[in-house]
């Protein structure tokens, strides 16, 4: 169950506009170590995409990203260290006013320019290393400790925030189970045991988003994992309740800026 609420809207500003500022990946990663992708940010670097299409080398990232995300939670301060490939790597753990852990600002894909390319990798491969921004270990740090300023501003705005409410873990809950299906703002009041008014303006105090906003938010985050996972942009607008391929292809589109179809397993 996800415990947090985020503003989405403010919170894909500022990614966005860090973005622009750095010219560097900066993604966030929630209380369960998941990177959520419904924000603009610059997008994963085609040298870590080559990389990860080697399944055993994925599981290798991942394991290094779970890793060292423990360790900064663990640290409570800015971590910056080399990946397992040797890129220069940065998070900044968050915590709220009574320490509980929020997730972590991440940022890298940096190339190191004392750490020289494998010889065993492909002329292509060489290409996209050394394409990748080059950094020195001690702006890493700087831009790390700069991050943790901003993030230490959002939680002070209460752009992340922990979530505890018994009625919002119940709408939560409800839907998971009904995302496919039409869900009304009265479903949504019965199920909490509250008014459609209280509802309405609870919700996005809990959640970072109006319930329609929220719903279509998960599910446009399920379609990305099921196309990724090799399902058809058909049998995914059936599997999530549109009324056809080419209704759920626009929403995606207009949700995600590109079609769905870039987003299939190859």
């Amino acid at each position: 169950m996800i415990k947090y609420a985020i503003a989405t809207q403010e919170m894909d500003q500022l990614m966005s506009r860090l973005h622009r500022l750095f010219d560097i990946r900066i993604t966030f990663f929630d209380m369960q170590g998941r990177e959520l992708e419904y924000f603009h940010v610059k997008p994963m670097s085609p040298f870590c995409r080559a990389l990860r299409k080697n399944p055993a080398i994925d599981a290798q990232c991942n394991a290094c990203d779970r890793f060292h995300l423990a360790e900064a939670k663990r640290l409570r301060d800015v971590h910056v260290y080399r990946c397992h490939s040797g890129l220069i790597e940065g998070i900044v753990p968050l915590y709220d006013r009574r320490n509980i852990y929020l997730g972590a600002v991440v940022f890298g894909q940096l190339r190191d320019q004392a750490h020289s390319p494998d010889e065993k990798w492909s002329a292509a491969l060489t290409r996209h290393y050394n394409e990748l921004p080059v950094y020195a270990v001690e702006k890493a740090r700087d831009i790390g400790h700069l991050l943790k300023c901003v993030s230490e501003s959002m939680i002070d705005n209460e752009w992340i925030r922990y979530r505890n409410k018994p009625w919002a873990e119940q709408l939560e809950s409800y839907i998971e189970k009904n995302l496919p299906e039409k869900i009304t703002l009265e479903q949504l009041a019965e199920t909490a045991g509250r008014s459609a008014s209280f509802v309405a303006h609870h919700f996005a105090g809990e959640f970072g988003q109006t319930p329609h906003q929220y719903i279509l938010t998960r599910r446009m985050e399920e379609a990305k994992i099921m196309l990724r996972n090799g399902m058809s942009v058909q049998a995914t607008a059936e599997r999530l309740g549109f009324y056809d391929a080419f209704h759920f292809s626009k929403t995606f589109k207009r949700y995600w800026n590109q079609p769905p179809g870039t987003c299939r397993a190859t």
